[in-house]
Formats: structure tokens, sequence, C-alpha cells
């Protein structure tokens, strides 16, 4: 099919080479190879540059095609290229901890490091009733 002047591979299909079928076992067969390409659809849909991030386990990939409404006009957005990269933060309140809000934490957090940090997330809090 040709989209926007190029041509673009849909119902892809072909034979597999002989050694593979060889190391399967099955040496005196002929093995078909056949789809239906919904992942080039996909890519112009949602305008995907690269058909190998349908295979990424990168949550800042996977984590935009998460909406709870299928209508949602969703667009890809560049992630990084580089993994990611966690760092946990421990630190200790004084006085009444429930004056303090985790959103102002996030906040902070994005007002200093800015684009550089894309996510935070709260992962545990401990009490402790003695002190």
């Amino acid at each position: 099919m040709k989209f926007n002047g190029e041509w673009m591979e849909l119902l892809g299909c072909g034979v597999l080479e002989h050694q593979t079928l060889v190391k399967a076992g099955v040496e005196d067969k002929i093995g078909w190879a056949f789809g239906i390409g919904l992942e080039r659809l996909a890519m112009i849909l949602y305008n995907i540059p690269d058909i190998r991030l349908f295979w990424s386990t990168d949550p800042g990939f996977l984590n935009q095609f998460n909406v709870s409404d299928i209508n949602t006009n969703v667009k890809y957005k560049p992630i990084s290229i580089y993994p990611p990269c966690p760092n946990d933060i421990s630190f200790w309140l004084p006085g009444n901890a429930d004056e303090f809000s985790d959103n102002d934490f996030y906040d902070l957090v994005r007002t200093v490091a800015g684009d550089v940090v894309e996510q935070v997330n709260l992962v545990d809090k401990f009490y402790q009733p003695c002190l």
C-alpha cells in the first residue's frame, strides 16, 4: 500500500529459511510466515517512527498509550534514548509529618530538575510514633 508517497508493507508473508526447519527437526516440511501488519497501521495512527518500539518494555513508551477512554487521541512523544535510571531518596521530617504534602515535594523536584526528571513516585511512608 502507498502512504504519503512511500510503500508500506501490509499483509507481509514469506517462506521460512530451510535451516530454521532443520533445527526444529522438521526438515521435510516447508514453513510459511504471514502477518496482518497491524503495527504499520498503528505507526501511522500514533506517529510512531520505529516498529521496534512495539517490543519495548520501557514504561516511558508504554505509559503513553495507557488511557481510560479508547477514543482518546494519542500521539507518540519521543522518549529518552537512555534507559530509565531510578533513584531512591529518604528523608526525615521533624514535627508533624501530616503537614507535609507529597505534591509539594514533587513540585520541588520538578522546579529544580525541570525536564530531566520524568517521573516521581512515593513508594513508601514510615511513621515512628516514639520520636
